[in-house]
């Protein structure tokens, strides 16, 4: 094992998970929207999801794309317009209002979005440029951390096990300390508003995002 490259490895691994990306930015806001308890799947789903693309990487999956490279700009398209559809749904449950019956007079109480269920967080994975191109990039500059091919998968994905998880939570934590502000009144109509804002802001990063980087 090159231990000098590996160092090396796990600073950028930890720079690349903890910096903000629609993983990151989506765990925020599902903390802040939800709670830390509802967004456990959420979290489960990146961790697990991301770490199977990067098998998938060491074992690969930069020769299926240095072969047909379009595959990124639908991987672009179709996660960009699943995000937005994504926020659309936000921006609806911040203005949709139902009517609950009471005993002598009708309620207004704005509609709630769901959390990320755990299959939705796992085949992000996929159509999330970002994540994709780390684990391609990542998977093939490291690849002399060793030649023996299952220590250096246990190397890498051993690493992103550790910082994936550690920046998924904090991530999901911080926005779960504004989890007291989320009542049923206005301030859950801003919430959903906000989420729905940062998901299609979130689909034209990708969209903006080099397919070569």
């Amino acid at each position: 094992m090159d231990t000098t490259l590996f160092t090396s490895f796990v600073g950028i691994a930890f720079l690349a998970s903890m910096t903000p990306g629609p993983n990151n930015l989506l765990l925020m806001s599902s903390g802040a929207m939800f709670g830390l308890k509802r967004t456990i799947p959420h979290i489960c789903g990146v961790f697990i999801g991301f770490n199977i693309l990067m098998l998938a990487a060491i074992f690969g999956l930069d020769v299926v794309l240095s072969k047909l490279p379009w595959l990124l700009t639908v991987v672009k398209i179709v996660g960009a317009a699943w995000l937005a559809w994504l926020g659309f749904k936000f921006l609806q449950a911040a203005f949709k209002t139902h009517s609950t019956q009471g005993t002598e007079s009708k309620k207004q109480k704005p509609a709630r979005a769901r959390p990320f269920k755990f299959y939705e967080a796992a085949l992000f994975q996929w159509i999330n440029p970002k994540a994709l191109i780390m684990a391609v990039a990542l998977a093939g500059a490291y690849v002399g951390i060793s030649e023996n091919i299952a220590l250096r998968t246990a190397l890498i994905c051993g690493t992103f096990l550790i910082f994936g998880l550690l920046s998924a939570t904090t991530w999901a934590v911080a926005g779960s300390t504004l989890n007291r502000l989320m009542s049923s009144g206005q301030s859950a109509k801003t919430l959903n508003i906000i989420m729905g804002l940062l998901l299609m802001g979130t689909a034209v990063m990708i969209l903006m995002t080099k397919a070569h980087a």
